[in-house]
């Protein structure tokens, strides 16, 4: 089961987690951000351009450049979704200036022929999501008020109902 797991919610080329699995964690977060008041922010980096060495490259140094808080999916070999907590997500704007410096960083110390490497960045909106109710949220009180299971059998008539 553990297996299946991680290939389901991993993607195949870059082994990061892939989209469906960081829309649960995003999920997660954002409920978590409003019982807390606080921020959760999305940036999506399209990478363009580059040799495969300098992507594979890109990948190491963005985790390293990123907290651990910070999650990072990927959507294919090109697109990258980073969920910030806070305090980063407060930060979105400098952090996604970092990144686009980061990709004109490793383009030039690879001194590689062909096209540079170029990283666009693109804060999410926050998002209104509604998410289904988990077990830990609170009910509503109406929710808490249940009816008592009737008293009679399958086979017998309810009270009050013509035979």
């Amino acid at each position: 089961m553990d297996t299946f797991l991680g290939r389901a919610l991993t993607d195949a080329a870059t082994g990061l987690p892939n989209i469906p699995y960081f829309r649960i964690i995003q999920n997660w977060e954002e409920r978590r951000a409003r019982r807390r008041n606080t921020m959760v922010r999305v940036i999506r980096v399209a990478a363009e351009g580059g040799a495969e060495s300098l992507r594979r490259a890109l990948l190491w140094r963005l985790c390293q450049e990123l907290r651990t808080s910070d999650l990072i999916a990927s959507e294919g070999r090109d697109t990258f979704h980073i969920l910030l907590t806070t305090p980063d997500a407060e930060n979105a704007v400098a952090i996604a200036e970092r990144v686009q410096r980061l990709g004109a960083t490793l383009g030039e110390s690879a001194n590689l022929e062909g096209s540079p490497l170029v990283l666009r960045t693109a804060i999410e909106p926050p998002t209104e999501h509604v998410a289904e109710k988990g077990p830990c949220d609170p009910c509503e009180e109406h929710e808490l008020i249940r009816q008592p299971p009737s008293a009679t059998r399958a086979d017998e008539p309810e009270p009050g109902d013509p035979a």
